[in-house]
């Protein structure tokens, strides 16, 4: 197994094992355990700390999202050539991104796809219709002393974040990938896209029940 398709594979591991949700946000207190997931900054410590016990260095990057940087991926450098990894945006981008050439892949039902510029890469998303403007890379960011502090102070202005004051969470189990927005539950498989409106018990439930969130409720 070569050092991309090693990094995937634990990728896919991660999707599969620890969640992104922004419950710790909603309900005002310290992730004290970030394998219990989180938003972009959680699952980057978490997912890089994995990356290094397989002997993999990585280093944090700072990019935006609707033109705001307050978004937290990886970059690796393989054979001289650097590469983002995005743990952390909430959807299943299950492959490393090349700074040098673009890529286009679908899983899930959905699509990812990247466009080159002079000082940036841009990360599109597509579930149904056309591409939309998911995240913006910049090949150079600021200090890593820089982007702790900014995770460290994330949550200072929490306006920033497009889900700031309503629920999202997601993870990938079994054949599907599971996505809630506020109070609906979308299911993603390469077969169908399925919506179904939850009560907040439900919601719950469905969290502690199915997905192991077990400590954190959800204040909906």
């Amino acid at each position: 197994m070569n050092l991309i398709n090693k990094i995937e594979s634990l990728l896919f591991e991660e999707f599969k094992s620890v969640p992104f949700h922004n419950l710790f946000m909603l309900n005002n207190i310290e992730n004290k355990d970030l394998s219990l997931g989180g938003t972009c900054s959680d699952k980057v410590l978490h997912f890089r700390e994995i990356l290094k016990n397989n002997g993999i260095e990585t280093k944090l990057h700072s990019s935006f999202i609707n033109n705001i940087e307050c978004h937290r991926m990886l970059s690796v450098s393989i054979e001289n050539q650097n590469y983002f990894i995005d743990i952390g945006s909430g959807w299943p981008s299950l492959k490393l991104f090349p700074e040098f050439k673009p890529v286009e892949y679908s899983v899930y039902g959905m699509s990812f796809k990247t466009e080159i510029f002079e000082s940036k890469l841009i990360i599109y998303h597509k579930i149904m219709g056309d591409y939309k403007q998911m995240i913006e890379v910049p090949f150079f960011t600021k200090s890593e002393s820089k982007i702790l502090s900014d995770i460290e102070n994330r949550y200072k202005d929490n306006s920033i974040y497009p889900f700031h004051n309503s629920l999202r969470f997601s993870i990938i189990k079994d054949d599907s990938f599971y996505f809630i927005k506020e109070n609906v539950l979308r299911t993603y498989n390469d077969v169908k896209i399925i919506d179904r409106i939850l009560s907040k018990s439900e919601i719950n439930n469905l969290l502690r029940n199915e997905f192991g969130i077990k400590d954190i409720k959800c204040p909906c």
